[in-house]
């Protein structure tokens, strides 16, 4: 159940970045509280090129914050399996059908390891 509304801006002008103007807040299937923070930016759903005709990139609000927060920041205990829970179970929660919010998780189950291992060297290269 999403507990806040989301406010962003877009950062330069060109739709690509967006900046999280106040937190984020998502309460999952567990009750468990998950925010992503207010300055956060991201680019909302990283949809592969050859699929953005099907899919519009402002389908979701809400959804694609949460999931870049997690993949970029890969909190202690989150494995990229509960961020792409988390996607479907938020999008089901903005309205998305289930039928196809679980088409969307089965996308990020395929294509999102390389976004996550990506993030997962930059990580690691910081704390060194």
């Amino acid at each position: 159940m999403w507990v806040t509304d989301v406010h962003f801006t877009d950062v330069d002008g060109s739709f690509g970045d967006f900046m999280l103007e106040q937190d984020l807040v998502y309460c999952d299937w567990s009750d468990e509280e998950w925010v992503v923070p207010a300055l956060f930016i991201c680019d909302l759903n990283s949809i592969p090129f050859f699929l953005r005709p099907f899919i519009p990139k402002t389908i979701l609000g809400k959804t694609p914050w949460l999931h870049d927060y997690l993949y970029r920041v890969q909190p202690k205990g989150v494995e990229r399996k509960m961020a792409d829970l988390l996607y479907m179970e938020g999008a089901i929660d903005e309205g998305m059908s289930e039928d196809r919010a679980k088409w969307m998780y089965r996308g990020l189950r395929v294509g999102g390891w390389m976004a996550w291992r990506k993030n997962k060297k930059l990580i690691a290269k910081e704390i060194a």
